[in-house]
Order: structure tokens, then C-alpha cells, then sequence
């Protein structure tokens, strides 16, 4: 029987233009995205997302955050802006100032049943 999970509140924001967005933790999907670890919709559609892989590095989740809500504030902006912009704000949050994220079990994948763990153990463990 799967982990049961706790049903969280999506973050949601309006960008500068009162376009609401709302984020969701959830890798996108890789038939349209390729291999995208996040994706912003486009402020002109109706009700835009942002998606999230939530199996990231913590550095690059935060990375990929700031990254794909830049896109919903500067739509218009080039990739290579937004790209600079977002490594620059999470360097200095994660790097300079230690900011880390606090654990939760919103979005762990669910953990392998014991009769799993005894069949992929390896040497090491």
C-alpha cells in the first residue's frame, strides 16, 4: 500500500500585470518539455502554471523557482536574462546567505516497502 500524503495548498502569486499563477511541484512533462526540470505558461493563457520538478537539488530547486517566476514577471525577456538573473539570486541566497529550505513531506516520493530495500541493496548499504 502506497505512503498516503498530505493534500498542500498550491502557492499562488499574481505577477506584475495581476496575471495569477499558480506553482505546482511536479516534474513536466517530458512529452511536451523534453527534459525541462521546470516550466512557466505563458501569462496569456487561461489560469498559467508554473511546474516544478520536485526532485531536485535543494540549490536547484531554488534555482529552478526563481528561474521560471522570473518568466512569469518578464515574459518578454530572453532566456539568456532570465537564466543570468535566476543564477545570480540563488547563488547569493543559497551560497552567500545559507538560505535553506525546511523539510516537508508534501512531495517525497514514496518510500520502497521493505521487501524493495532487501532486493536493490547493494554491497555498500
Amino acid at each position: 500500500m502506497g505512503k498516503k500524503t498530505k493534500k498542500t495548498e498550491n502557492f499562488k502569486f499574481k505577477n506584475g500585470n495581476g496575471v495569477e499563477y499558480e506553482v505546482f511541484f511536479k516534474k513536466p512533462n517530458s512529452k511536451y518539455y523534453a527534459d525541462a526540470d521546470g516550466y512557466c505558461h505563458d501569462p496569456k493563457e487561461k489560469d498559467p502554471k508554473i511546474y516544478i520538478n520536485p526532485y531536485l537539488t535543494k540549490q536547484s530547486e531554488l534555482n529552478t523557482i526563481i528561474h521560471e517566476m522570473a518568466h512569469a514577471f518578464f515574459w518578454d525577456k530572453p532566456e539568456k536574462d532570465i537564466f543570468a538573473y535566476a543564477n545570480a539570486v540563488s547563488r547569493m541566497l543559497f551560497n552567500h546567505q545559507q538560505w535553506r529550505k525546511i523539510e516537508k513531506d508534501n512531495y517525497e516520493r514514496t518510500k520502497k516497502s521493505s521487501k524493495n530495500k532487501s532486493q536493490t541493496r547493494g554491497d555498500n548499504d
